[in-house]
This record gives structure tokens, C-alpha cells and sequence, in this order.
């Protein structure tokens, strides 16, 4: 049977020939934690404690993922870390967290998202099918790694902490970048707590 190529002309399509090429030699490596004070970016509001440490250089994006093609391609890891000083759990998701620049709002991007952008060939955007474009690709360790390492949605109990990765396509830091969290949810009471802002260094 013919293989169809991994581009844009089979969009929209199921093609179960099309193969992403992705080292099989991955490593997992392992993000530190410190407490989220400890971060030189980090603020502290109505008992919640919010560290972040931006990945920008391609050494450190290799020190938390064993792949060079997230540099190459121009995704920038961003790790955050969540403290919660109540005695009510709080939600907070990846998807409410941008990069200010400029005024301007830049959107965290899907781990899936990700993945798939750094294992085509070709540049193009796929946007249906995905979980088994996801299941195409070679590399389980690294899928798997992704996906744990990726701050999603996370629920954080009284006095709990928690930490994830969110990416972001290439924005050169300047010294106005800001981290931005839109949203966080007092479990309690299903009220959205005051919004997070603050440098990103």
C-alpha cells in the first residue's frame, strides 16, 4: 500500500501510513521543585504562592526534556510551581496562563499540540484526529513524559502544592514580559480568585 505523505494535503484525513519520526533513545529527565518563593519569579496573593521559571535557552530546555527539536522549532517551556496557603482547594489550568508582552497576550499552547509540532516533518496544522495522529507516534516514553510533565488542570488542596510545565511558541524575554494567570478557582465557594501577573525573568 502507498504511504501518503505527513502534510497538509492529507488534512482532515485518517492516514494510517503516516509514520512521525521521533528518537527512540529518549530520556525522562526530571524538573527540581523548589518552594515557589524561591523562584526570582514568583507572587504571592491571598494565600496563594505562584513561582515560574522560564526555559529559553536551548541548555534549558534540555535539561527538562530530551529533545532538541522544542528549540529548534521555537516552543519555550515555561515551569510553574503553585502554592496553596488555605483551607479551601483552588483549580488552576494551563489554559487560563499567558505570556504579556508589549500588552499584548500570548496563549499557552496543548502539550498535544506540541508534541505533534515537533515530531512532523512538515510544517503544517492539524486540527482533527489528533488523539490518533498522537498514538502514530513512535516515541511512548516521550508522549508519556509530555503528558505528566504538563500542568493541564491541576486541583490543589488546603496547604497543598503543585507544579507543571506550560509552552509557549518562541517569544524573545524582554524585560516586560510578564507571566499572566487569568484564572484560579476557589473550590470552595466556585469563585474565581484574584488574577496573577507578574515579571517573568
Amino acid at each position: 500500500m502507498k504511504r501518503l505523505p505527513c502534510g497538509p494535503e492529507t488534512r482532515g484525513t485518517v492516514n494510517a501510513g503516516c509514520v512521525f519520526a521521533v528518537s527512540a533513545k529518549y530520556k525522562i529527565k526530571k524538573i527540581p521543585v523548589k518552594a515557589a518563593s524561591e523562584y526570582p519569579s514568583h507572587q504571592s496573593l491571598q494565600n496563594i504562592v505562584i513561582g515560574a521559571e522560564a526555559f529559553d535557552r536551548q541548555e534549558e530546555v534540555l535539561s527538562a526534556f530530551d529533545t532538541k527539536k522544542l528549540y529548534e522549532k521555537g516552543i519555550m517551556p515555561v515551569f510553574v510551581v503553585v502554592e496553596n496557603n488555605n483551607d479551601f482547594a483552588i483549580r488552576i489550568s494551563g489554559k487560563d496562563i499567558y505570556l504579556n508582552d508589549a500588552g499584548h497576550n500570548y496563549p499557552s499552547l496543548p502539550y498535544t499540540r506540541v508534541l505533534l509540532s515537533i515530531a512532523k516533518k512538515k510544517k503544517s496544522t492539524y486540527s482533527t484526529h489528533e488523539n490518533i495522529l498522537l498514538g502514530q507516534l513512535k516515541n511512548k516514553k516521550m508522549v508519556a513524559d509530555f503528558e505528566r510533565k504538563d500542568l493541564g488542570e491541576r486541583l490543589i488542596p488546603p496547604y497543598g502544592s503543585d507544579s507543571g510545565v506550560v509552552f509557549f511558541e518562541w517569544l524573545q524575554l524582554q524585560a516586560d514580559t510578564r507571566i499572566y494567570i487569568s484564572n484560579i478557582t476557589n473550590l470552595s465557594s466556585q469563585e474565581s480568585l484574584m488574577f496573577f501577573e507578574f515579571s517573568l525573568q
